[in-house]
């Protein structure tokens, strides 16, 4: 019996291990292989073929593949898979992995595992996905429109930011609010927002006396995604003034509107023990009901001097495409004029022609006792085709001037000509023509100039150049000049960049009642190599040759007449060193250039060298000059004329001071300087200016000292200024004809578009034209003045259960009337629920508030509605039909939504109710189909 019961007990632990010797035998032949076939345009799946061999010839073999993904990823089929192969049989299984927008950037582990039906571990594989980085944030306003009436009111603006990414981010979110004279105020909001969180980001701030004054105003927002401080997005917030009366304003200003800053400042000048100076300036216009009006002036007087000075004042009047000019006129021609006068100028309606003509009396104060056209006087009329065309346009110039200094009457005409022929070439010439009459002499005297400038590229050496040349008695502003100047840069090799510049000169002009016979000429070569930079270093060496010869400075060389030139010759070598900061806050230069010169009256070649540097920090700036020898004539002329027999030498250092204090309200302004030379001898000098500025006004203060100092010569100048700056209101100049709206809104009870028994006029309503807002007065009322001429519309409003159409009007008289008839509308009143099994749900987390819907009529977008907190939205239309649709994009993670859509019909004056938006919630197992051989 003993032997009986060992033997039992020997089988019973023998069967099972038996069973797990048979079944890891079994398992021998089995193997997994998992390939990846996923495709760069999905870049949100990861495609796999996980691929199960059974190589064993006779035992078959049943289990699951498990696959195990992190948070973010999902598997579209099971999770687990059932397998069954027979012996010897393979399969080929797909799987599909969706990449969910909330999987963390990174590596992630995707295990698939392969068990036996008693869960033993048969094969793993882990396949190891990289999710790229996705940094993707979204910034809008709560309200994009802000109404205030009353201006002891803050303002409170609202930006929404979203972390569309997968990692939590830090961000920088600026308000910028137009502010009087600074120009602009910026407020920063930091904050660290987590992955699909959003944000809020408030900004209150009480509007300044100027800006609540306007119509409306914009505060515009930008994000900035630290700590780079990369721009994500930016967004606009429009504040509007809503009272009944509003004036006219172009909000969109920019460098070719007529946005002009009305000012008036006054001041007084100290110019050392004997002047004193008043003065007063000031410009400003103002549009009339047709066309507007430009003034600018300027008006002083030294020591109660006879007659005050007016110089650059002029009164403007532009209407539509013309334009008239009365006072100083200043025309920086070819032969330019200034003086007394007027000018008329005529522009296309697509600004592309302008011809312009004028009368100048060549008096320099407009209030000047000098009879009329004393000084001489002058004429010009200039047409230019392109005029708004930089790359081709063409201009023609006809210029007189009677020049009772050079006795002479004076005709210069000529062409300018612009045109690029490619990206790379662009040619400008300039041709002109003179014909001077010489009275008193009997004498007419032809005369030519003609200019050449143009830029390009030729196998990577880029090319420009700028060619004059005139004739000796011409009367234009460059008489008698000959001047070439080219220049020539390229790359060659690993950033090693090669320039040559070249610059000729000579200048002779001549004249028949001067006796003068002025030579001068001059050459001057330069080339070289920057090297390529190193870190925060660059580096560069080069070559120059000079050569200068003139008779203009024979009188300090004590030689009679002018035929005799002197001449001055040098070569030099140079070289510079630049260097900036990592965080571009410093930087600095240091040239040195030194070689030798042969001076007039000199048989042997002499040294000499100048080191120049400069050093800027933000609101500092030091810049230094040596030199040692003379550079040019002049230098070495005066030099003789002292009777120096060193050489040359000059010393200078400068330090320059700007920076801003109290939010920019105050700024400071100071520099110091000295020199030292045989021309300037020792001269300290400085300077002091200090400048507030309010919204209305501004106070500045101007000092300046300067000493001079050589040999028994000595002089001290001390400058100061004081004076006040008065703003008025800014105004955008508009040239066309203007009108006033005079608009009148009451309830149209009996709906017949009429005023008549019965109807009301509509109090406290708010009306929008264009993208202004008004409200009416008790009468109904509203009124918008100086309105230029043109198309505008009156943009629906729902308010109070009444509404009025859209409508587009047109404004081509002074005086335009409008009537605007409210009817009533209907309510409509929907809300969201949630279904879901909260056993087989997905993790999600439920939101009520905050979800997005759009209203549409007839395929056309109305509105977008926001749920509350209770879910519910509610909303104010006009009769008809319309679909009310839910936006997919506002819902919580795992939810969607089976009816998106639900229309509805509006009656007015009653409430209509919306089938509830049922959310639900997806499920964790998904019935999904499977796959064999």
């Amino acid at each position: 019996m003993l032997q009986d019961l060992l033997k039992k007990i020997i089988l019973v632990f023998l069967i099972p291990l038996s069973a797990i010797l048979i079944s890891a035998q079994d398992h021998s032949g089995i193997s997994m292989e998992v390939r990846n076939e996923s495709k760069a345009d999905k870049s949100n799946i990861v495609d796999l073929i996980v691929v199960v061999k059974n190589e064993n010839p006779n035992t078959s073999f049943k289990g699951n593949i498990t696959i195990d993904v992190p948070t973010g990823f999902r598997s579209i089929l099971n999770n687990r898979i059932e397998v069954d192969l027979k012996a010897g049989e393979n399969i080929f299984l797909p799987v599909k992995i969706l990449i969910n927008n909330d999987a963390p950037y990174g590596e992630a582990n995707l295990k698939i595992s392969l068990t036996d039906l008693q869960n033993r571990s048969v094969a793993q594989k882990v396949l190891v996905h990289n999710v790229a980085e996705n940094n993707m944030l979204r910034i809008a306003p709560e309200n994009s429109l802000i109404h205030i009436n009353n201006s002891n009111d803050s303002i409170e603006v609202r930006a929404r930011v979203s972390n569309m990414g997968n990692k939590k981010q830090n961000v920088t979110v600026v308000f910028k609010i137009p502010e009087a004279t600074q120009e602009n105020f910026f407020v920063e909001k930091k904050g660290s927002i987590g992955v699909h969180r959003d944000s809020v980001f408030v900004f209150r701030f009480m509007p300044s006396n100027k800006i609540i004054k306007s119509s409306q105003f914009a505060v515009n927002i930008v994000g900035f995604r630290d700590p780079d401080k990369e721009i994500f997005g930016n967004a606009s917030v429009s504040v509007q003034n809503v009272s009944s009366v509003q004036h006219y304003q172009d909000l969109q200003i920019n460098p070719f509107s007529n946005y002009t800053k009305n000012s008036i400042t006054a001041s007084y000048r100290s110019i050392g023990r004997d002047i004193d100076m008043y003065q007063i300036t000031g410009s400003g216009g103002f549009n009339l009901p047709a066309g507007y009006v430009f003034i600018r002036g300027n008006i002083y007087t030294v020591n109660n001097q006879r007659d005050p000075i007016v110089n650059n004042t002029y009164v403007s009047y532009r209407r539509e495409n013309n334009e008239f000019t009365v006072g100083n006129i200043s025309k920086l021609l070819e032969l330019s004029l200034f003086g007394r006068g007027a000018e008329y100028a005529f522009t296309s309606s697509d600004r592309d022609k302008k011809l312009e003509v004028g009368f100048v009396d060549q008096s320099f104060s407009l209030i000047e006792r000098n009879s009329f056209l004393k000084n001489g006087y002058g004429f010009y009329a200039r047409g230019i085709i392109g005029a708004q065309n930089a790359s081709k346009n063409m201009a023609g110039t006809y210029i007189f001037r009677d020049d009772p200094y050079d006795k002479a009457k004076h005709h210069v005409f000529g062409t300018d000509l612009t045109h690029t022929f490619n990206e790379n070439w662009k040619l400008n010439t300039k041709l002109y023509g003179g014909l001077s009459f010489y009275e008193s002499i009997n004498k007419v005297k032809p005369s030519l100039a003609i200019e050449s400038q143009y830029s390009g590229l030729i196998d990577k050496t880029n090319l420009n150049g700028n060619y004059f040349y005139s004739t000796d008695y011409y009367p234009g502003n460059r008489r008698g000049i000959l001047q070439i100047q080219q220049n020539f840069s390229r790359n060659i090799f690993r950033d090693y960049y090669l320039y040559a510049n070249i610059t000729v000169s000579n200048f002779s002009p001549k004249f028949y009642f001067y006796n003068t016979d002025l030579k001068s000429n001059s050459t001057r070569l330069d080339f070289g190599l920057n090297f390529p930079k190193k870190g925060n270093l660059s580096f560069g060496m080069g070559y120059q040759y000079q050569e200068e010869r003139s008779n203009t400075y024979n009188t300090f060389f004590n030689i009679a007449g002018t035929q005799e030139s002197k001449q001055l010759k040098a070569q030099r070598l140079t070289e510079y060193t630049a260097w900036i900061s990592p965080d571009r806050k410093h930087s600095s230069m240091l040239s040195i250039e030194a070689g030798f010169v042969r001076y007039p009256d000199f048989s042997s070649p002499e040294y000499q060298m100048k080191i120049s540097g400069n050093y800027n920090y933000k609101w500092f700036n030091l810049s230094y000059i040596y030199q040692y020898g003379s550079y040019f004539l002049s230098e070495y002329a005066f030099s003789k004329m002292l009777n120096e027999n060193s050489p040359y030498k000059k010393l200078s250092v400068s330090a320059f001071f700007n920076k801003g204090f109290f939010k920019e309200k105050i700024n400071l302004t100071s520099g110091l300087a000295y020199t030292d030379d045989a021309l300037y001898g020792r001269s300290p000098s400085g300077f002091v200016n200090l400048k507030y500025t309010k919204e209305r006004y501004g106070i500045f203060l101007n000092s300046s000292w300067y000493h001079y100092s050589l040999n028994n010569l000595k002089n001290n100048l001390f400058t100061i200024e004081a004076g006040f700056t008065f703003n008025l209101q800014p105004k955008t100049l508009d040239p066309g004809k203007k009108s006033n709206i005079k608009a009148f809104a009451y309830y149209d009870r009996n709906n017949n578009n009429v005023y008549d028994e019965g109807d009301q006029a509509a109090e406290d309503y708010l009306v929008m034209i264009n993208n202004i807002s008004f409200k009416t007065d008790h009468e109904g009322n509203i009124i918008y003045t100086r309105i230029p001429y043109g198309k505008y519309t009156l943009k629906q409003v729902i308010q109070q259960g009444w509404y009025y159409d859209d409508m587009e009007f047109e404004v081509s008289s002074h005086q335009h009337y409008l009537e605007i008839p409210l009817h009533q509308n209907g309510t409509v009143h929907g809300k969201v629920t949630y279904e879901f099994n909260a056993k087989t749900a997905l993790d999600f987390e439920p939101k009520i508030e905050g979800i997005v819907f759009n209203i549409y009529q007839q395929d056309k977008l109305i509105q977008h509605l926001f749920t509350d907190d209770n879910g519910e939205f509610i909303s104010f239309l006009p009769s008809g039909s319309y679909r009310i649709s839910i936006n997919a994009n506002s819902l919580p993670l795992n939810t969607f939504c089976e009816q998106a859509y639900t229309d509805v019909d509006i009656q007015a004056g009653k409430i209509t109710q919306a089938q509830p938006f049922i959310i639900k919630v997806k499920e964790k197992n998904i019935r999904v189909k499977k796959f064999g051989n």
